[in-house]
């Protein structure tokens, strides 16, 4: 079996956050079970391209091959990749779409009802009303416009991938009678079990590029720095987490879209140059370290279609406070963190909450194991996406 992959980015396009890692551990994963994954994609990595090979496929692991087609205006057109993914689409028995608001999208659409393929979309939040909402009533309109128009002739051919019934929901408000499947993103749960230990002042001044002395606590926080996540809240809630616990430190990782001089300007504002930081993209192995060695990570976010992260701060066994607009409804049934209101007292004080109490490492990564371990994600993704 051959998969067309078709996504506007794929590893190492880091840039575009947790779904890249996410999208390429299935591939590899998939490709682990004899399935043939090849990717069409592009060179985009936010502003910049990356430095690969777009003359032919690359192989990345076994069975896992990537297109990286030349886009000549970042993220918004790419001739190589619409003039070449009909054929990569005709060699293929399945096509996988990651997004929607994009312009591979309806040309991968048009090509495989054309050729007879069998589709599977997973829309990663593009359907959530904050989604949609968030840059305004034209923008809104227009999205409303490119789902009509572009993919409702499609949508009840094709089966919907959700990360969770978050999403699921969230499709079924556009697509009532649409063929929907739950299936969350995974981890490898014993890659995150060997990071090298560190106090939280080391942790804080190896990351934070400061020299301190007493660091009581490290609140850590993940994302591309973009509205949707909401560290202006997580940031607002962490001036009162101060009153309590003055010498905690707040590191947030991630890469810039275009809303990090806007946290910037907050935290001279709030005069909190000392006790928060900015420390932009971390590799993987840096991130396992800030996760296996934070005191608690925190999700803040105004949406999440899953939230890769929160399964992998669990995996290192560290308890997460969440916002109460994701999935992690469960999380406190299952003694591994607090699901909360994003709102900035709310937050702050279960953050407090979080820091006082102890959270077991076992119980966490025993959560995350029994759920969303890479073997059990991916034989659901083929029982429910690929299987006839």
């Amino acid at each position: 079996m051959r998969i067309c992959l078709v996504s506007h980015s794929f590893y190492p396009a880091t840039f575009y956050g947790g779904p890249i890692s996410s999208t390429l551990d299935l591939s590899r994963k998939l490709g682990e079970h004899g399935i043939e994954v090849y990717v069409s994609t592009t060179n985009a990595n936010g502003k910049v391209r990356l430095d690969v090979n777009t003359k032919t496929f690359v192989e990345l692991s076994e069975n896992l091959k990537v297109r990286y087609y030349h886009e000549q205006i970042i993220y918004y057109l790419s001739l190589s990749l619409i003039l070449n993914l009909y054929r990569d689409i005709q060699k293929s028995d399945i096509v996988y779409i990651q997004y929607i608001f994009h312009y591979t999208v309806p040309f991968a659409l048009l090509y495989s009802w054309y050729l007879k393929k069998i589709v599977v979309i997973c829309p990663r939040a593009s359907l959530s009303p904050w989604g949609l909402r968030w840059k305004g009533k034209l923008s809104y309109l227009m999205k409303k416009i490119w789902v009509n128009i572009l993919i409702r002739p499609f949508a009840y051919r094709v089966k919907w991938q959700g990360c969770s019934h978050i999403e699921t929901s969230d499709i079924k408000a556009f697509f009532p009678a649409a063929e929907c499947h739950v299936v969350s993103d995974g981890v490898y749960v014993d890659s995150f079990s060997n990071s090298k230990i560190f106090s939280v002042t080391e942790l804080v001044n190896k990351y934070a590029n400061k020299e301190f002395t007493d660091v009581s606590d490290v609140v850590f926080s993940m994302g591309r720095l973009h509205e949707i996540k909401g560290f202006d809240i997580l940031i607002d809630s962490f001036t009162l987490v101060l009153k309590n616990k003055p010498n905690a430190k707040l590191l947030i990782a991630g890469s810039d879209d275009r809303y990090k001089y806007i946290l910037e300007k907050q935290i001279k504002d709030l005069n909190l140059k000392d006790s928060v930081f900015l420390i932009g993209i971390v590799n993987n192995s840096q991130k396992k370290e800030l996760l296996s060695n934070a005191s608690i990570f925190t999700l803040c976010s105004h949406v999440e279609s899953f939230g890769i992260v929160v399964v992998e701060a669990l995996a290192c066994g560290t308890g997460v406070v969440v916002s109460d607009k994701t999935i992690w409804e469960n999380l406190e049934d299952n003694k591994c963190g607090i699901f909360v209101n994003n709102e900035k007292h709310e937050f702050s004080k279960a953050i407090i909450k979080a820091l006082n109490q102890s959270f077991s490492s076992e119980t966490c990564v025993d959560y995350v194991r029994n759920r969303f371990d890479w073997d059990i994600v991916s034989k659901n993704f083929v029982n429910n996406m690929i299987s006839s």
